[in-house]
């Protein structure tokens, strides 16, 4: 499967969740389901990985995705699993550039391992939002237009680096600056 699906499928993932924030509190079950939809989002990072040596990683893909629409109502997801065989088949076009991607990718996995920490360390639903806010945009600048978002907004990947970092506090800024535009 095209690596921009990947990317895609962890946008809509982002997107979906960033919008679900209710309140300053956890809800019963919330953090149990983010936890989970986290390490749905690092695996695809790891998947990205894998289908960068080569190695098709779909039907694992769509394992994960099935079982986590069965465990929780996830309707962002839902959707993707009826276009499997679609997106299995297709081709993402879009031109890559490596050392901005992997700039990205490094990050998006660091801000995920982050976001885990806090979860597991903390109580703090507003730092955890905070993080999704600061990497929204990091995914859509690695894929292009295709079938799963025929009217997407494209973005650069510098763009994308400069709202994630206008979104950032100082202590943000400090700890991820490698990824940064200087």
């Amino acid at each position: 499967m095209d690596i921009g699906y990947y990317y895609q499928i962890l946008d809509i993932g982002i997107v979906y969740e960033k919008g679900r924030k209710r309140g300053k509190r956890w809800r019963i079950g919330e953090r149990k389901r983010l936890k989970e939809e986290i390490l749905f989002w690092q695996s695809l990072l790891e998947f990205i990985s894998l289908e960068e040596r080569g190695i098709d990683c779909s039907e694992n893909l769509f394992r994960s995705l099935d079982n986590l629409c069965r465990k929780y109502k996830l309707p962002n997801y839902e959707r993707i699993l009826k276009m499997k065989i679609q997106l299995v088949n297709d081709i993402c076009i879009f031109e890559r550039k490596r050392e901005d991607e992997i700039n990205i990718y490094n990050l998006m996995n660091c801000l995920i391992k982050d976001i885990q920490t806090t979860l597991d360390a903390s109580k703090d639903k507003e730092a955890v939002y905070h993080m999704l806010t600061v990497m929204h945009n990091l995914p859509k600048a690695m894929y292009g237009r295709n079938i799963l978002n025929e009217h997407c907004n494209l973005i650069s990947y510098s763009d994308a680096l400069l709202y994630t970092q206008g979104c950032m506090d100082e202590k943000m800024k400090e700890r991820y600056k490698e990824y940064l535009i200087k």
